[in-house]
C-alpha cells in the first residue's frame, strides 16, 4: 500500500463506545475471562469489537443487507456479543454445533461441517466470511482459506484472525505443534498451528484475496487489571499492534475479493 501507517492503523479511528456498551450488555454471559468481569474494555473482547466495527462500516459502504458466514462459529460468541444485527444474515458452520442454541441467537442457516472439507455452499454466495481464531486449530489452513475464498462474492471480504508471532518463532512453534499432533499429544480442536503476519499475507495472496487491512491487537493482556477500564490503555495497545503487528498478541486481517470487471482488466 502507498500509505502503510494509515493502512495498519485504520482501526484506531473506530469508536470504543460500542465496545463498552456490548461488554456491559453481555457481561452476565461470561464471554470473557472471569477476571475481567469488572473491566469496561477487556482486551479479550477486542476481536469481537473489531468484527462489529468492520461489519458496520461494510454495511454503510455497500448500502444493503449482507450475508455473513461465521466459519468456526462454536457457540456463537461473535453473534452473542454483537446481539441483534440489522442488515446482516448469518450462516454458522462448525464441526460441532448446537442447532437449537445457534438458531436462538439469530443464525439463519447452520451447518455441522468439517472445515477441512469442501463447504456445502455455492461459489460467491456470501458477502463476508468471519474466520476468527480457527486457523490455528486446522491441519491445513491454506486449504480452508482457499475454500472460504471460493464462496466470497466478488467485492466481498474475509475477516481473519489468530494468535501471532514473529516469522522465525512461528515456524519453530508450528513444527513443534504439528509433530505433537501427529504423535497424538495434541488432539483435534487444540492449537496445532502458529502464524506470523507473513503467513497471513501468503494465505490471502495465494487464494486471490487482496490484503486490505492488517493489525496486531495488543502488547499486554492483563485480564482483570484496572487498566482494562482505561481508554488510553486500549488505544496504546492498539497503537502497538499497528506499529508491530508480529508482536501484537493476536493479528486481524481483511482480504477482499476483486470484482469480476477488475479481474478482466488485469487479464
Amino acid at each position: 500500500p502507498n500509505e502503510p501507517w494509515r493502512f495498519q492503523s485504520r482501526f484506531l479511528s473506530w469508536p470504543l463506545n460500542p465496545l463498552e456498551e456490548k461488554v456491559a450488555a453481555t457481561r452476565h454471559l461470561n464471554l470473557f475471562s472471569k477476571r475481567a468481569k469488572a473491566s469496561s474494555y477487556p482486551i479479550r473482547a477486542l476481536r469481537y469489537w473489531w468484527v462489529g466495527c468492520f461489519l458496520a462500516e461494510e454495511i454503510e459502504r455497500m448500502g444493503r443487507t449482507l450475508t455473513v458466514l461465521d466459519a468456526g462459529c462454536s457457540n456463537g460468541e461473535i453473534k452473542t456479543y454483537l446481539g441483534d444485527t440489522k442488515r446482516l444474515k448469518w450462516i454458522g458452520v462448525d464441526w460441532r454445533v448446537d442447532e437449537q442454541a445457534l438458531s436462538g441467537l439469530g443464525y439463519d442457516r447452520i451447518y455441522q461441517h468439517d472445515l477441512n472439507k469442501s463447504l456445502p455452499l455455492p461459489d460467491g454466495s456470501v458477502d463476508v466470511v468471519v474466520f476468527l481464531h480457527v486457523a490455528e486449530h486446522l491441519p491445513n489452513p491454506i486449504d480452508t482459506v482457499t475454500e472460504l475464498s471460493r464462496i466470497v462474492r466478488p467485492g466481498g471480504v474475509l475477516l481473519g484472525g489468530s494468535p501471532i508471532l514473529p516469522k522465525a518463532i512461528a515456524r519453530w512453534r508450528r513444527r513443534q505443534h504439528l509433530r505433537a499432533f501427529q504423535k497424538g499429544a495434541r488432539k483435534p480442536g487444540e492449537h496445532i498451528q502458529s502464524f506470523s503476519p507473513h503467513d497471513w499475507r501468503e494465505f490471502l495472496a495465494s487464494t486471490g484475496l487482496t490484503l486490505e487491512m492488517i493489525n496486531g491487537a495488543f502488547f499486554c493482556r492483563w485480564s482483570g487489571s484496572p487498566l482494562e477500564s482505561m481508554r488510553w490503555w486500549i488505544r496504546l495497545n492498539q497503537l502497538w499492534g499497528a506499529v508491530f503487528p508480529s508482536l501484537g498478541g493476536e493479528l486481524y486481517v481483511v482480504g477482499r475479493k476483486a470484482h469480476a470487471l477488475s479481474l478482466w482488466f488485469k487479464a
